[in-house]
């Protein structure tokens, strides 16, 4: 249990992106490039001043950041491009068919059972997040390139994921999140004259640095330290955590009105949350029921070691 409450803690901190994001005036492919460049340095520099290099050193899964990388990027362009076509409630709920998707390819990529605790808490954190995201904007219409374009990041995502659970026990989870934002960064160089003002001010450059360092590098070595130990199929659900939890920061700290809709959205994906921590086993627990070998986990000085 103690492994889904962490992802449902990590997934509501990412509510602060959304209130950051609030302060910021660049463009969307401007904020992309910084925060995983930042990104890329923190994990860097933290690396180089430890001494040990040999964490960069992923071995044979390593080709993977390869697809990985760019198919973040293309993940995040999709999410921005889908707000551009339409608004943020539609992308958001474009976006947020994901884990419907993990739901669905899980069980066939991974090993991993048929989750009935995902599936019973995917309507009622759909439903929710349908309540939330349109009680505080309901004034757009749907548009069905908007949300052909959300849809297709979320299948990408959601096979992002599956690969990321099939290597992230074989290799050290500092070089893999390097490497995928290495990766990422190359693919976003092409695009970004296209972005529009990508130098960022001094107070935006401090609030992109707490986005890149915190919730990009820190952030991303939580999660795939979570993703060795909880199924593809809850860390999709418990996801849908995160625009609650925007929507109530924006509530508490921006002071956005929030109406009765956000408030009845946000109690069910709530229960969601809760029926996933409380009911969903973590990955060994699954293993050892479907009777399927476990992959061995391997020390930074084991994969160095391989490698050399």
């Amino acid at each position: 249990m103690r492994w889904n409450l962490g992802v449902a803690a990590l997934a509501g901190s990412w509510g602060f992106i959304w209130i950051i994001a609030d302060h910021l005036h660049l463009g969307a492919l401007s904020i992309v490039f910084w925060r995983i460049a930042l990104s890329v340095l923190a994990l860097g520099l933290g690396v180089l001043f430890s001494g040990r290099k040999e964490l960069l050193r992923i071995g044979k899964p390593g080709r993977w950041t390869l697809l990985l990388g760019p198919g973040l990027a293309l993940v995040w362009f999709c999410n921005f491009e889908a707000m551009k076509l339409s608004s943020v409630a539609v992308a958001v709920l474009a976006t947020y068919t994901a884990p419907v998707f993990l739901a669905l390819l899980a069980p066939i990529f991974l090993p991993e059972r048929f989750s009935r605790v995902a599936w019973l808490a995917l309507p009622i954190a759909s439903g929710g997040l349908a309540l939330t995201m349109l009680g505080g904007d309901g004034s757009k219409h749907f548009r069905p390139l908007a949300i052909a374009v959300g849809v297709s990041g979320a299948i990408v995502l959601a096979f992002l994921i599956i690969i990321q659970k099939h290597i992230v026990r074989a290799v050290n989870p500092i070089g893999l999140s390097f490497w995928i934002d290495i990766f990422a960064v190359v693919a976003l160089l092409p695009v970004l004259p296209f972005a529009g003002r990508v130098l960022p001010s001094p107070t935006e450059f401090g609030f992109l640095a707490i986005v890149g360092v915190v919730f990009t590098a820190l952030s991303g070595l939580i999660w795939l330290l979570l993703l060795r130990h909880v199924t593809a199929q809850a860390m999709g659900s418990l996801s849908y955590l995160e625009p609650v939890s925007a929507a109530l920061l924006a509530w508490l700290i921006l002071g956005q009105r929030m109406g009765l809709a956000i408030f009845a959205g946000g109690a069910l994906v709530l229960v969601a949350g809760a029926l996933v921590v409380f009911g969903e086993p973590t990955e060994t627990a699954v293993g050892e029921v479907a009777g399927l070998p476990q992959p061995r986990e391997q020390s930074a000085e084991a994969l160095s070691a391989a490698v050399e």
